[in-house]
């Protein structure tokens, strides 16, 4: 890689510089320091968790069918471990419709994005504090469960700051002004995606096993998992944690309420580095809308450090063969994530494209979030039971734990894939482009 480090440290420092800034905050949110939520309904389980929520459909918010009933607030695993969750009601059928946890991203991507603009009960007005049913959302045949996971992204918070963002690393910080009050969170606590399976199993156990008193309506112990992008890891990964936890529950060897794992659903998921990471330079360059969004010379730059020894693709093969758990193992892993970002994705990005929608420009607001203005309104925090700020769809800190343990080309999630397959767990991948290749290069096919 000596011949192009010059250029590499080049574009690798601008793109790092583009890419680690944080959503323009003023644009984000009104600033305050949120009120002490009222009337918050505590559950508490001998193990020491405890549930704090309320029920904003009474309070008109989002989910407002008549009779059907949403529970939104925190899952306290612990005095450092503050989970926020949202779970709707089907509008159909509650007893018996299975529950299904929604999971954007990211890594660090709210699962808020999800309930708001893509599948939710409800959808905010753009200009408006105002909210509106959606005819379309998946709570018409399922319970729905949304969790802003891994611990700091969303709502969740491990403490709380009231003070400032640092607009340059989007961190929360002490101030004498302060304009917020804001999560914090030491981010290597779940900075893998096993450790994040961990967490969300734990959470899922507090609320399954609190069900009765939160909703005592649904019965259903059928559950599915649909997640989308990142969520190519956290889908494979999570469903086998949740079947080894079922089989020592079976066995005895560990107590918890057993999941009927019923469906696995990945959307555009980014599954496997080592197929999927070419098919960032091809497809700017020859896809079927005929756009080209990079050159023939980025095309070439993009392929080089895909191709060249010691590139890309080696450092990905350094990395699966090596031993995460050891500091070499880990620094293996993590140089590869910023020799693939940088060199072969991250071109991509100064094309000005859109890295979801190739046909739109970067600067594009699709779709737009008026929903990021409506919950930081005084009325719908209270509703739903919070006293932080929303400043951000992504957590900068998530994003970037998860880098450092190279988390992004390690493990291959595709043996996970064959076992979730194995366990007779319907699997459904919703693919384009990329991540179409994923599943066509599978033993499994």
């Amino acid at each position: 890689m000596q011949l192009i480090a010059p250029a590499a440290l080049l574009l690798g420092a601008l793109l790092t510089s583009a890419s680690s800034l944080p959503p323009h905050i003023e644009e984000l949110i009104k600033r305050q320091v949120p009120a002490e939520p009222k009337g918050v309904k505590t559950i508490k389980s001998p193990g020491g968790v405890s549930i704090r929520y309320k029920e904003p459909g009474k309070s008109g918010v989002c989910e407002t069918t008549p009779g059907v009933n949403s529970y939104s607030g925190y899952v306290d695993l612990d005095a450092e471990t503050h989970m926020f969750f949202w779970f709707f009601e089907a509008r159909n059928n509650p007893n018996e419709a299975p529950i299904t946890l929604w999971l954007n991203g990211g890594p660090g991507s709210d699962s808020m994005i999800g309930l708001f603009e893509e599948l939710g009960p409800c959808s905010v007005v753009a200009n408006s504090s105002t909210s509106i049913l959606n005819p379309y959302a998946w709570n018409e045949v399922s319970n729905m469960l949304f969790l802003s996971q891994p611990l700091g992204v969303g709502f969740s918070y491990e403490s709380k700051v009231v003070g400032v963002i640092d607009q340059h690393t989007g961190y929360p910080v002490n101030s004498s002004k302060p304009d917020g009050r804001y999560s914090d969170v030491n981010g290597t606590r779940f900075s893998t995606t096993q450790l994040a399976a961990v967490g969300t199993w734990e959470v899922l156990q507090a609320l399954l096993e609190d069900l009765p008193q939160l909703d005592s309506k649904v019965k259903s112990r059928s559950f599915n998992l649909w997640t989308e992008s990142y969520g190519g890891h956290y889908g494979p990964a999570f469903y086998k944690y949740f079947y080894d936890q079922n089989e020592l529950i079976k066995n005895g060897s560990s107590k918890g309420v057993e999941l009927n794992v019923h469906t696995l659903g990945i959307i555009n998921g980014i599954v496997s580095a080592t197929i999927q990471t070419p098919y960032y330079y091809e497809f700017a360059a020859n896809n079927t809308y005929g756009i080209k969004a990079v050159n023939d010379t980025i095309y070439s730059f993009m392929k080089m450090n895909w191709e060249f020894p010691d590139g890309c693709r080696d450092a990905i093969k350094y990395c699966v063969e090596g031993d995460r758990s050891t500091p070499d193992g880990l620094a293996v892993c993590s140089q590869a994530v910023g020799i693939c970002r940088n060199l072969v994705e991250g071109p991509y990005y100064v094309s000005g494209r859109n890295p979801y929608d190739i046909r739109a420009m970067s600067n594009a607001d699709i779709p737009p979030e008026p929903w990021i203005a409506y919950l930081n309104s005084a009325k719908v925090q209270d509703a739903i039971g919070v006293d932080i700020n929303y400043t951000s769809t992504n957590s900068p800190q998530i994003y970037a734990s998860f880098d450092a343990t190279g988390d992004w080309v390690y493990p291959e999630l595709l043996e996970d894939l064959e076992a979730v397959l194995d366990y007779g767990v319907r699997v459904a991948m919703v693919t384009t482009s990329a991540t179409g290749s994923a599943a066509r290069q599978s033993p499994w096919k």
